[in-house]
């Protein structure tokens, strides 16, 4: 070829564009694995104070292929709360989920705590933006695994798919059992079905007792390496391998190490016992009782085995063909992400299970050690073996993966949480809004029992404020300095509060804290007014009447004289109280409403098909008053419906009016159409009669309500009132 030639061919390539010579790299995948009460000393890389008996070669490997995150939060120092907030990416003083007990009426816990819990919601509602809704927009398959509990009872309704996931756990409730709905992902072992918590699944009759064997028909069989079978690692490999020639994003929640504190791996708790100077145990109970530190090897193998699942993991990415990067390995392109719901769980029965020092307390309580969480990142243009100290939350994950999915910013106006890339890629050492303004604070709320307290984390600075003196016996407002100006750790053990000597500043960031409180509408702690020790307790109104007329409700208190004024009311109300609900009430749930206060007279309007109802009101001194006594939870276990003990829930009948009046709307509506349902007609024509004789059973009550509501539901698309927000709380899952 002439000279001449050669060179003008030249010319034309080096004038092409870019995209001609080199195709844009594809939409990374996004692997995020949450644990569930892995502390932050767990991970050996994490390890800030001398030696561990713990084993965690993966996670260490991962480390060292990506970037720490020393000053990571996760959202609450409980599992629900806080995976709620991460999967919306609001802080729970936003979401309303506070613990795991939400969707119940507020009860003292026993008859000698000073405080009662707010009413606070259980699950997000269902039209709440999350992360896989939005990764749907990019085109990227989603699936949950793992540990849910974030919306219904555990495992109950609503589920992943209810959120935006193509694929996660359900419940087959009346076939009593909990599966994955894939049968290509789930697998051929069909007595493997149920275990769907995998190796979590509870040791009987206790903890040695049933060691995983080679025996192909026992569910936790050992694999070649002496490892038992875990079912939701199983499962997210084969989601993986169903999913990864396309953009995926797998949300894989490791029930691990989650009480209970057990391991079926006999051979790596022998190891334990022996490294840590024990004989192996002949007795269940507690090993290590006396011993504080890292000193229960039953906990130690959990650690040691929750370490190989984030390892087969992270194997599978690292030997897979990316199908859509060829010439590459999946995880080339595939940000992986290891974090925990909450701190460490360090005590329970007398034993110590983990330690977080050199942080303070643990699971349940927002000091460091409750909610300082490991967090690794490894992934595209993320520096190997590097550390951040910029604190960062869960709730930043949130806006993070719409930036990774190549995706604008979101849109939706409740985000709290920050962009984190670019301290992911080591671009930046502040974490950042959509508007580009680096972030000062992060807030923590939890307003339960005996841990009771919000906090603010600001610069170097931490201010905590007890929310439950009596129940909490911390002192009513702290204030510690975690860093020195140069970085390093000055009191991240929350020993020396500075409160005291430092009054401006503590005052400055309780009223930032207060303020944010403010906004966000935070439900705080009740008074118990059975405390005498509380002032003014003898001033709580009592009721003396209540009553209904239709769908309207009202209850009257005493006023006048030293009586206390009712200030804040809310109309609490289940509609899948006693039979209505098909797990015999074990995922009842209550939602609320606002209630009109009209001096001592407190009205309020229920929703159709609401089954029972309850008043929750607040005094001006703080305390709660219901519209009936209720039982303390030593009474009346957290497993009880709340409806089975109730005497003055306005039972069933407001709920049926209102309900035949939506009937009568969407028959209506029928007809302005000049079309006709001959079912609806019929179920309002027997709920009208069991109205009308107020003398119908429960069971009677309960059948025409479910009845009528479902001749409602069947016109969807046809009668808008099919779509009733309330008709829908339960739509699937057989709960009603």
């Amino acid at each position: 070829m002439p000279r001449r030639t050669l060179m003008w061919l030249g010319l034309i390539c080096l004038s092409l564009p870019a995209a001609v010579t080199s195709a844009a790299p594809p939409k990374p995948n996004i692997v995020h694995i949450l644990t569930d009460d892995f502390g932050w000393q767990d991970p050996v890389c994490f390890d800030v104070d001398g030696e561990t008996p713990f084993e965690t070669p993966n996670l260490d490997r991962l480390a060292k292929h990506g970037r720490k995150f020393m000053q990571a939060y996760s959202p609450s120092p409980t599992c629900a709360p806080s995976r709620a907030a991460y999967i919306a990416g609001q802080y729970p003083a936003h979401t309303g989920i506070y613990h795991v007990l939400g969707g119940k009426l507020p009860r003292a816990y026993s008859p000698n705590f000073t405080h009662i819990n707010p009413f606070y919601r259980y699950r997000l509602p269902l039209t709440e933006m999350t992360i896989p809704k939005e990764l749907k927009k990019a085109g990227y398959a989603t699936g949950h695994v793992g540990k849910w509990h974030l919306g219904g009872r555990s495992n109950g309704y609503p589920f992943p798919g209810n959120y935006g996931f193509d694929i996660g756990y359900v419940d087959d409730l009346g076939k009593g059992g909990t599966y994955y709905p894939d049968p290509d992902i789930w697998g051929p072992r069909k007595q493997l079905r149920d275990q769907h918590n995998g190796l979590a699944k509870s040791m009987k009759p206790d903890r040695l007792t049933g060691w995983a064997t080679d025996d192909p028909d026992d569910p936790f069989q050992l694999d070649e390496d002496g490892r038992p079978f875990d079912k939701t690692l199983d499962v997210a490999l084969r989601w993986l391998e169903k999913h990864h020639a396309e953009p995926f994003f797998l949300n894989y929640c490791t029930y691990y190490v989650h009480s209970p504190i057990q391991t079926r791996n006999r051979e790596r708790f022998a190891y334990y016992c022996e490294k840590m100077g024990y004989e192996f145990p002949t007795d269940p109970g507690v090993i290590n009782k006396g011993r504080g530190g890292k000193t229960d090897p039953y906990y130690a193998t959990m650690v040691d085995t929750l370490d190989w699942m984030i390892g087969k993991v992270v194997t599978y990415l690292e030997q897979t063909d990316d199908p859509r990067n060829p010439g590459h390995k999946l995880v080339d392109n595939t940000y992986i992400i290891v974090s925990s719901d909450n701190g460490g769980l360090v005590k329970r029965s007398g034993g110590t299970i983990t330690d977080n020092s050199p942080l303070r307390e643990g699971k349940q309580d927002i000091h460091e050690g409750g909610v300082r969480i490991p967090f690794i990142v490894r992934g595209p243009n993320v520096p190997e073996d590097s550390v951040c100290e910029t604190p960062i939350s869960l709730i930043d994950l949130y806006p993070t993966f719409v930036d990774l999915a190549g995706l604008p910013p979101s849109e939706n106006p409740k985000l709290d949480g920050c962009n984190i890339r670019s301290l992911m890629e080591g671009r930046d050492t502040a974490a950042r809004f959509a508007d580009g303004s680096s972030r000062e604070r992060i807030f923590f709320y939890y307003p339960i029992e005996l841990s009771a307290g919000c906090a603010m984390r600001k610069g170097p600075w931490k201010i905590y404020r007890n929310l439950s003196p009596g129940n909490n016996k911390s002192p009513l407002v702290e204030l510690f300095r975690l860093y020195n100006d140069d970085g390093t750790m000055a009191d991240v053990g929350e020993t020396n509060n500075l409160a005291e000597e430092m009054p401006e500043l503590t005052n400055q960031l309780l009223a930032e804290l207060d303020e944010f409180l403010t906004e966000a509408n935070a439900s705080y702690p009740f008074k118990n007014p059975k405390i005498d020790s509380h002032p003014k307790h003898d001033n709580v109104p009592k009721v003396v009447a209540r009553g209904d007329n239709g769908d309207r409700i009202w209850v009257e208190v005493e006023t006048g004289g030293d009586k206390s004024a009712i200030v804040e009311a809310k109309l609490l109300y289940t509609v899948n109280g006693s039979l209505l609900e098909a797990s015999n009430g074990r995922r009842e749930m209550w939602f609320e409403e606002p209630a009109e206060i009209r001096g001592g007279r407190i009205e309020g309007t229920v929703p159709p098909g609401t089954s029972h109802a309850v008043f929750c009101m607040r005094d001006s001194e703080g305390f709660l008053v219901m519209s009936e006594e209720l039982p303390t939870y030593r009474e009346r276990p957290s497993g009880t419906a709340d409806s089975s003990y109730l005497k003055h829930a306005y039972a069933f009948r407001p709920g049926l009016f209102a309900l035949i009046r939506l009937g009568k709307a969407a028959e209506k509506e029928l007809r302005t159409r000049g079309q006709i349902a001959a079912s609806l007609h019929r179920q309002l024509k027997k709920a009208e009669r069991f109205y009308e004789s107020q003398k119908a059973s429960e069971e009677q009550y309960c059948e025409t309500i479910r009845d009528l509501r479902g001749s409602i539901r069947d016109l969807k698309g046809v009668a808008p009132q099919a779509d009733n927000y309330y008709l829908n709380l339960f739509r699937e899952g057989g709960a009603f």
